[in-house]
């Protein structure tokens, strides 16, 4: 345990002075420390990677449990296709071993360093309006409640209470493992194409057929990259390590992170850089590679960012993408590439962003090369504004300006939330300034 020092998220955008810092690794030591949490009359935080760009997380006094040692395989059933871990374990390291077992995670984002309980709390998700987030593939988890006891939620023996609780927000208590359904291992053949962004207007639909799909779109250029994977049984193809570096890690992050700072100084030229980069990385068309999953799925992203995302009802998509595009060309606003556009099924989780509807998400970025903090407020306010004109509901781990009573008024099941959450922590252990503003 180390105490009085500051914790640092992964973009260096959100700070935490904790009185201490805890690293367990058994969940006899998550015990102790919700015991000692609970007989000092203080609070506990829990993080996992770090990478939400919130507050949620954030803290200041009480005690900080990191999650980072806490990443173990605990039970594991071929037959059934279930895994067990401990909280804190990253979700790239569930599907390697998923890879090593001819098994595989259902969806993925773009990055897998979360751990598995910080991307259910926070309803981390990838694309395919067939295939749900992350939370969807959980089949059960454990948490050690505010009182220092362990609650089993089991979606099995307890559908609703399950889909209460599962994105919980850090709320309820501390995670301590997840029961995961694996499905049959699987590739996928990915193509890619440029297109404009009126074709991508009239491409929104073909989510309905593609296994997964997505969009770039690279702001002042009228480019988008679209993206489209499908399940297949065909071998990897033969991949040049030298030319993914190149590609993903030389250009992607760092030539794109010394442009991000040369424009951070003359935003003008910010569109310049979009069509360059764009094209360095974008514009060729990919035919039918082949890659694993978790290869296909991910990307190396290392440039910090400070990151918006709303998930907006999928027969309203295109009429929020015209909207923002307006208010680029309205307000003169000179913003990073690329705006995501990603889709989702339904979802059970009360908390989620896709819950009971069919969603589109959309994500916004503000870079941060080299650490500098780059003016996005207005922009990211007045996108927030199209959002809520059209009841979008915000990524738990990313910015929003919702008042406690919007976010509300989002969530059809939130009062038999908040009574859950004050029934498995009555003295608010598990509270901080992020919750009390929701709470």
């Amino acid at each position: 345990m180390k105490s009085n020092l500051k914790w640092v998220n992964w973009s260096k955008s959100v700070t935490s002075y904790p009185k201490h810092i805890v690293f367990p690794a058994t969940e006899k030591e998550l015990f102790t420390l919700v015991y000692k949490a609970i007989k000092e009359q203080t609070t506990i935080k829990v993080v996992g990677a770090g990478h939400s760009c919130s507050q949620i997380s954030a803290t200041k006094g009480g005690y900080l449990l990191d999650l980072k040692n806490y990443n173990k395989v605990i039970n594991f059933s071929a037959s059934d296709r279930l895994l067990t871990v401990q909280s804190g374990i990253s979700l790239k390291a569930i599907a390697t071993f998923a890879l090593q077992n001819n098994l595989a995670l259902d969806n993925l984002g773009t990055i897998v360093s979360q751990s598995i309980a910080g991307a259910i709390s926070t309803g981390t998700h990838g694309s395919g309006i067939t295939h749900g987030a992350i939370d969807q593939s959980i089949v059960a988890f454990t948490v050690l409640t505010g009182e220092g006891k362990l609650k089993f939620f089991d979606k099995r023996l307890n559908k609703k209470e399950f889909n209460l609780a599962v994105v919980g927000l850090g709320a309820i208590g501390v995670i301590s493992t997840v029961t995961i359904k694996l499905v049959p291992n699987y590739n996928l053949k990915v193509n890619t194409q440029s297109i404009s962004f009126n074709t991508m207007l009239k491409n929104l639909n073909a989510c309905y057929k593609e296994d997964y799909m997505r969009f770039w779109w690279a702001p002042h250029t009228n480019k988008v990259n679209y993206w489209i994977a499908s399940k297949t049984d065909k071998n990897p193809t033969k991949t040049n390590k030298f030319k993914d570096w190149y590609t993903n890690i030389f250009l992607g992050n760092i030539v794109h992170e010394i442009g991000l700072w040369f424009t951070s100084f003359a935003p003008k030229y910010i569109p310049k850089l979009n069509h360059i980069m764009f094209n360095l990385l974008l514009k060729k068309e990919v035919k039918d590679t082949v890659s694993d999953f978790l290869a296909a799925f991910t990307l190396p992203i290392l440039v910090k960012q400070k990151v918006m995302e709303y998930g907006v009802p999928i027969n309203e998509v295109a009429v929020v993408l015209k909207k923002i595009k307006k208010l680029l060309n309205d307000k003169n606003y000179k913003v990073h590439m690329p705006i995501e556009i990603r889709f989702a099924p339904k979802n059970k989780a009360a908390l989620s962003m896709a819950y009971k509807r069919e969603t589109c998400y959309i994500g916004i970025i503000a870079y941060k090369p080299f650490g500098k903090d780059i003016d996005y407020k207005n922009y990211f306010k007045d996108v927030h504004a199209i959002f809520e004109a059209h009841k979008g509901r915000h990524h738990w781990a990313k910015h929003t300006f919702y008042t406690k009573e919007q976010i509300r008024d989002n969530y059809p099941d939130w009062e038999n939330f908040v009574s859950l959450k004050n029934k498995l922590d009555p003295n608010g252990i598990f509270m901080n300034t992020f919750l009390k503003r929701l709470f």
